[in-house]
Formats: C-alpha cells, sequence, structure tokens
C-alpha cells in the first residue's frame, strides 16, 4: 500500500471588531457585509447584501433560483428565529413523473426558488434597509464584472462537461469553450438587468411579475415544470431552531427539512461519551466523530423530509434523547442500516454580529456545483437542482411529490451560554457540514482548544456514501492509524469539498472576533 504523505496545513484568517464583524465566502462579500454595517445597517441587512452578492460572485455555489436558511438572533429579547427559504416541488413534480428516477440535473431537476422570498422576510421581520438598497453593489458587479478567482475557475473546470450541456450556461460561464482562468474580468450583464428590475418593482417581479414570465416561458420552451401559480404561491417558513445541550453551551440549529438535528445528536452522543477526555489530535477522536455522525444519521435519518411531516417527531426524538443522553451514548454505530446520503454538493455561507449584538448564521446553495447546469436564455440566471434532494420511495416522508421540500444538507448553526451569545458559525461541506461542526465545537466546547487551532486542525468527515474521508494534511502517523482501523476510509487532499469552510463569527469581551477558514474561498472582516 502506498504510504500517506502529510500536506501542508490549510490557513486561517481571523479578524476583529469593536462595532461588528462578518465572515463570508468570498471577500466581496465580506466587504460588502462590513460595508452595510459601517453604513448604519443591522447584521441582517448586511447579512442579505452579501448573500445577493454572493449569487453574483459564486454562481457555482448559489443563484438568484437557490434556497438559503437562517438563524437571527435578537439581543432585545434573546430570541433565536429560524428563517426557512428553501423552495418546494413544482405541481407536475409526481412521483409517478419520476418513476424512474429522480432527475440529478438538467432542467427537471430544479425546485421553485426560495432565496429571494426569505431574504424579504428576513428584511421585513429584522432589517433596517430595503431590497432596492441592499441590491445595488451586487448589480454593479454584476455589470461592472470582477476578477475570476481561482476557486471559481476550479468548479467551472470540474463540472465543465455539465456547463458546456447547455448552450447558455457554456456562453457565460466558458466563454472560450473553456473555464475562465483566474483574473479573467466576469460580467453577467442579464443577471444585472433581472437585478435592476428586482430593485425597481421588488420581488414581486421574479415571483409574480415579469421576472416570473420569463422564466416559466423560457423554461416551458426546454421541458420545465415550473408554472406560474409554483411561482406565486412560494412562501417561506418562520421556524423554532432546535437545540441541545453541549458542555455548559446550547446549540442550536434548524429543525427538518435541513439534517441539522443529526449535528445536534452527534454532539449529545460526543458528550455523553466524554469527547473532552480524549486527544483532539488523536485516533481516538475522529473514531468517536465518526461513530457518533453513524448514529445520527441513523437516528434522524427518515425525519429529515418535508417539515409538515416531520418536524414534529423529530422534536419528539430530540426531546427524549436529551432526557436520556447517558443511555443514547451508548448506542452502538454499527446496529442498522444507513439512510441514503444527501445529494446536494455545494454550498456558502455568511455569518455576522453587528454592534447591538444582532447576529445571522446564513447559508445558501443551489445543491451541487452549477446546479442543474441550465440558464434560462435572456436571465443569466443558473438553475439549482434541488430536486435531487427527494426519493420516489413512496414509504418515505422524504418522496418526491407537487409542494413538498426535499432534504436539505443545509445546517447555520449558533451558540449561547446563560441565554447569551457566543457564536455564529456555519461551513459549507454537503455531507460532511454537520460532522465538520460537530468536530469543530467538540475542539472548541469540549476539549478547550483556541479556536485557530480548532479550525487549522486537519479534519475528517464523509464521502458520498458515508464513508470515512480524511484530510491528506493529518499526520502520517495518524493517518495510518486511521486506515489500518477502518479499512473503508480513504485519504482525500486537504479541502476537498465535504471538508467544509468554516466561518465564524463570536463575542469577545467588549467585541467581536470573526474567523474564515481557507480551505475554499473565504474571508473575514471587523471594525
Amino acid at each position: 500500500m502506498t504510504q500517506p504523505t502529510a500536506a501542508a496545513r490549510p490557513r486561517v484568517q481571523t479578524a476583529q471588531g469593536r462595532h461588528g464583524v462578518a465572515a463570508a465566502g468570498h471577500p466581496l462579500a465580506t466587504q460588502e457585509a462590513l460595508r452595510v454595517l459601517q453604513d448604519g445597517g443591522n447584521a441582517v441587512d448586511a447579512a442579505v447584501a452579501a448573500g445577493l452578492l454572493l449569487t453574483v460572485v459564486a454562481p457555482y455555489a448559489v443563484t438568484l433560483a437557490g434556497d438559503v436558511y437562517m438563524l437571527i438572533r435578537d439581543p432585545k429579547t434573546k430570541a433565536i428565529a429560524g428563517l426557512n427559504g428553501t423552495g418546494r416541488a413544482p405541481t407536475g413534480a409526481t412521483a409517478e413523473r419520476f418513476a424512474s428516477g429522480i432527475a440529478r440535473e438538467g432542467i427537471l431537476s430544479a425546485s421553485i426558488p426560495g432565496l429571494l422570498a426569505a431574504f424579504q422576510d428576513a428584511l421585513e421581520r429584522h432589517g433596517t434597509r430595503d431590497m432596492a438598497h441592499l441590491i445595488q453593489t451586487a448589480i454593479r458587479i454584476a455589470e461592472d464584472g470582477f476578477p475570476i478567482f481561482p476557486y471559481f475557475t476550479a468548479q467551472t473546470r470540474q463540472r465543465g462537461e455539465l456547463v458546456k450541456s447547455d448552450p447558455e450556461a457554456a456562453r457565460i460561464f466558458t466563454p472560450g469553450g473553456e473555464a475562465m482562468t483566474p483574473g479573467t474580468l466576469f460580467k453577467q450583464p442579464e443577471l444585472a438587468a433581472v437585478m435592476r428590475k428586482i430593485a425597481k418593482d421588488g420581488i414581486k417581479t421574479f415571483y409574480e411579475g415579469e421576472v416570473a414570465a420569463q422564466l416559466v416561458a423560457a423554461g416551458k420552451a426546454q421541458g420545465s415544470l415550473w408554472t406560474l401559480d409554483d411561482l406565486a404561491g412560494h412562501r417561506s417558513s418562520w421556524q423554532e431552531p432546535m437545540s441541545a445541550p453541549f458542555y455548559g453551551h446550547d446549540v442550536f440549529t434548524m429543525p427538518p427539512n435541513s439534517y441539522g438535528p443529526t449535528l445536534l445528536l452527534q454532539l449529545l452522543y460526543l458528550q455523553a461519551g466524554g469527547i473532552h477526555k480524549v486527544d483532539p489530535n488523536g485516533e481516538e477522536f475522529i473514531a468517536r466523530g465518526y461513530a457518533a455522525r453513524k448514529v445520527g444519521y441513523k437516528t434522524a435519518g427518515k425525519f429529515i423530509a418535508e417539515p409538515t411531516l416531520t418536524e414534529a417527531p423529530m422534536r419528539e426524538l430530540l426531546a427524549k434523547t436529551i432526557a436520556e443522553t447517558s443511555k443514547f451514548g451508548g448506542l452502538k454505530p454499527n446496529e442498522g442500516a444507513m439512510p441514503p446520503e444527501a445529494k446536494d454538493r455545494c454550498t456558502t455561507n455568511v455569518v455576522v454580529i453587528d454592534k447591538d449584538g444582532l447576529a445571522v448564521s446564513m447559508i445558501e446553495s443551489i445543491s451541487a456545483p452549477y446546479g442543474a447546469g441550465v440558464v434560462l436564455p435572456g436571465t443569466g440566471i443558473l438553475l439549482n437542482n434541488r430536486m435531487a434532494g427527494f426519493n420516489v420511495d413512496p414509504a418515505s416522508a422524504n418522496c418526491v411529490a407537487p409542494g413538498k421540500r426535499p432534504a436539505h444538507t443545509l445546517a447555520p448553526c449558533m451558540v449561547t451560554k446563560n441565554d447569551e451569545l457566543v457564536m455564529s458559525v456555519g461551513t459549507p461541506g454537503t455531507v460532511g457540514q454537520t460532522c465538520v461542526l460537530a468536530q469543530f465545537l467538540a475542539r472548541v466546547l469540549g476539549c478547550g482548544q483556541a479556536l485557530t487551532a480548532a479550525a487549522e486542525a486537519p479534519r475528517w468527515s464523509a464521502d458520498f456514501q458515508g464513508k470515512l474521508v480524511i484530510e491528506d494534511c493529518m499526520d502520517e502517523a495518524l493517518q495510518q492509524a486511521v486506515l489500518a482501523k477502518d479499512a473503508e476510509a480513504k485519504v482525500m487532499r486537504t479541502g476537498w469539498i465535504s471538508f467544509g469552510s468554516i466561518k465564524l463569527a463570536m463575542v469577545e469581551g467588549d467585541g467581536f472576533i470573526g474567523l474564515a477558514d481557507h480551505r475554499r474561498a473565504a474571508s473575514t472582516a471587523g471594525y
């Protein structure tokens, strides 16, 4: 067997601020969040502005046709609200229509977009600026262009076959027949025009007006299932977050259809087993973490689906597990079959805390890199392929049906202690999101590691079949120990998609600190 070698560890950026801090999946998005804060906007305004800008500079991960979850903590009431901005299956998306399998890409793989409706709902309840104001920088950068960055090029090359299969996507993202090289100025005039309509007419144009008609007509010509009624009928959902205690803290995340509950179950399992007694840089830490992921997914797997069907029973299960934590910690990870892994593979996220302590943890996505691989002509908007999150098993709560929301790996997170905010944190990372967060929180809250050390530490995760994967920056002896114990484990390059990229905004004394994990494009800034 080839001997594993240790690659260089990833870098982590930190920032400090007295008045606010932000971290996001691109430096321009971070700068925009900070600009909004400095201009007198609050954390929700800043997160929405950054999220809109990410649809321009990171379209491989999120577009106006994407989805979003937001956790928003009000410092006055100390309450955390959850906003589910995920889209639903269109009216024509029946199990019979997909009897031969759910479309993984192409026009039939796109669910109704939820992102813009959620942004509007967040602003109306918690913001101080309107969409027309906050979308201006996104319009300017879409129109004037920005330099392509290396991660953008890498994602385009990875998904080149998909992108080139659609004439409009190929024209926009591979204008010379190949991925644009870093430094190339990238302009998106059609997208800028749509954003100008949104600034002028509000999101109503996207869901009921001129843009909606454009989307449906262009989609119908390609066989889309979207109808004007599907778009007009879309609504976000405010949901009470789920939480669990972890080493004197309370950890919050989204309920189903998010995989967030599996994060809480992993933390409960780790605390019950005494993870604080384990060397965080040793093989046992990885083994226990991977076992916790197995138990968490097996316990919650069937409940990660349409919230109206599964949120209530998932809450009951979590409450029972918290009450019987010691028993839960004794469960064997190899008992029972693992549920199928989710299909989404590309996301980006934003965290913000403002001067008043209003905090946001937000994660947005179009599912796989480059989503459906389809851009509807005249819009510049790349469609999501979120329908791949459904199945066609009639016994499953996640079986495709009109109006249902599919399972999402997206899982924003917040941590409090004694009802006071500690951190807003999140990561992309497809099927690895919750275990990346679990091991980070176990290192920091359980084992007492410093933030930077915990974020830089070599990471383990799961692949798209749920098998254990470890980063190649891990110490060679530790790699050997892991591989010897788990014959199915694999060594993957540091920064591979499932290892994520943690963004964190945290209260520290009278100010704030931010952290951005450079496993992917990411930055943080404070003032």
